[in-house]
């Protein structure tokens, strides 16, 4: 057999058994945990991380063919290691040895691809420490002037400024039918409650949205800044990137530090996002307001339920957890927020 050479079949669970064994890894390490997640299967080793896409399609994602899942793999290395340098090491294949045994690299058919990372300390991972109440403040600091140097450094996207608030528009139209769709057996009344608000907000803040745009400040992002994303080591890194849209990255850097308010203060410690936020303001001088913010918390916040509510759609997923009570408890504060961000506005008009 010649080696890359791209055509053997094996199934998902012929790839996850082989992966879970030592004798898949050249490093043959002690152990292995392996971890399962919507789009992937993710390894553990000693020292090293390996992803595993699966094969699946949905609406705005085709990882049906090995090669699309090769090339999704390279996108996501190339897109972190703009602000996890060190840690996405390589795009490797997956093999079929003669004997029909799958391993890491190697000679042999290539069967799928993954991406090879570095392995970050989970306990140094922001989400776990805020839930055990121990975020240190010098890689927190040190997050948001990283932060604030990578969006700098990412050139400016044009926007139309009247362009940039009817791309909003039409996101909260999309959501509002999205998360209205019968399946999902969300109340109806805090649906529209959400999008009520939503549309007024957005006409109270159209001139600071307009504004934006019209300063350039519009930009290809991280696209999903979560605290799970952020390791405090020293320094800091942000790791997986939305590699599969570049439109979903394209946004002001205001929403995106928007949305780790949302999550943190969902994990009980907003915190850690207000000091991300203050270094950020201070390193890039940028005055987005409290105002703004809380339209694009609002905003997040009803996306996130959005996605956990489609967990109910999914067979694979729908009996693993309560996702309507917890996408209820996302639209919950999308409803405060944006109420916030329009009575600021108005206050400020």
């Amino acid at each position: 057999m010649r080696p890359g050479v791209e055509g053997a079949a094996a199934s998902l669970e012929d790839k996850v058994a082989a992966l879970r064994s030592p004798l898949a890894y050249a490093e043959r390490p002690k152990v292995i945990r392996a971890i399962e997640t919507h789009f992937a299967w993710v390894f553990l080793t000693d020292d090293h991380a390996f992803k595993l896409k699966k094969p699946m399609r949905t609406a705005y994602l085709d990882l049906s063919g090995v090669a699309a899942r090769r090339y999704n793999c390279s996108e996501e290395l190339r897109l972190n290691q703009r602000l996890a340098q060190g840690i996405y090491l390589d795009v490797v294949p997956l093999t079929m040895a003669a004997d029909g045994a799958l391993r890491v690299g190697g000679d042999g058919i290539v069967v799928d691809w993954l991406v090879k990372m570095r392995r970050l300390p989970s306990a140094l991972m922001l989400d776990r420490a805020i839930v055990a109440g121990v975020v240190p403040a010098a890689p927190l600091a040190a997050v948001g002037r990283l932060l604030a140097r990578f969006y700098r450094a990412q050139p400016s996207i044009a926007f139309d400024p009247r362009d940039y608030v009817a791309r909003i528009r039409s996101q909260m139209e999309q959501d509002r039918s999205d998360l209205r769709a019968p399946g999902l057996g969300l109340t109806p009344g805090l649906v529209e409650a959400v999008a009520a608000a939503h549309t007024v907000a957005c006409f109270r803040l159209e001139a600071e949205l307009m504004l934006r745009a019209r300063e350039r400040r519009i930009i290809e992002g991280h696209g999903d800044l979560r605290p799970e994303h952020i390791c405090l080591t020293e320094p800091p890194c942000v790791i997986d990137a939305l590699e599969f849209s570049l439109d979903l990255r394209t946004l002001d850097p205001g929403e995106e530090l928007a949305f780790l308010s949302v999550e943190c203060e969902r994990l009980g410690d907003v915190r850690p996002a207000d000091t991300v936020l203050r270094e950020y303001r201070t390193e890039s001088g940028d005055p987005i307001s409290r105002r703004l913010l809380d339209f694009y918390r609002s905003r997040r916040a009803t996306v996130r339920a959005k996605l956990v509510a489609w967990h109910l759609k999914d067979p694979a997923y729908s009996g693993r957890g309560d996702w309507r009570v917890q996408a209820e408890r996302y639209l919950e504060r999308a409803r405060v927020y944006a109420q916030g961000a329009s009575d600021e506005a108005a206050q400020c008009g």
